[in-house]
């Protein structure tokens, strides 16, 4: 199998990125979990974000979307199921087992740990449904 990045669709790459950055959104909205982070974190309201911050996360989810797009069209994965699963390793195997070493300077933070893991093991797997699912 060749691999060819003009194979790749672009569009299902920058739509998964928005979902994915969506789900980020509702993530860390006062629905599910911004009062626990901002505890965790020491955030207030007060402070605020750098809007320079949310631009660079959409790049850099972009290029998480594209990184992903290139192990699928590597590896052959296409269809729902074969997306979801390994959007789930990713989020998982991936990026769980990086951020995990947060804990070990200070293991009290395991709860900004789950909330901050768990987002990127229901966000991926949603982008390898798209990305499996649009080629």
């Amino acid at each position: 199998m060749e691999f060819s990045v003009s194979d790749m669709n672009a569009l299902a790459i920058v739509v998964s990125a928005i979902v994915y950055f969506f789900v980020g959104m509702v993530w860390y909205s006062p629905v599910l979990f911004a009062e626990i982070w901002k505890r965790e974190t020491g955030k207030t309201d007060e402070k605020g974000l750098n809007p320079f911050l949310y631009i660079l996360c959409f790049i850099l989810t972009v290029f998480a979307a594209f990184a992903l797009a290139c192990l699928f069209e590597i590896s052959g994965v296409s269809g729902f199921v074969p997306g979801i699963f390994a959007g789930l390793m990713a989020g998982l195997a991936l990026v769980s087992a990086f951020a995990i070493t947060m804990l070990f300077d200070d293991y009290r933070k395991y709860k900004l740990f789950l909330i901050n893991a768990g987002y990127h093991a229901v966000a991926f797997p949603i982008m390898g449904v798209i990305l499996g699912l649009w080629q």
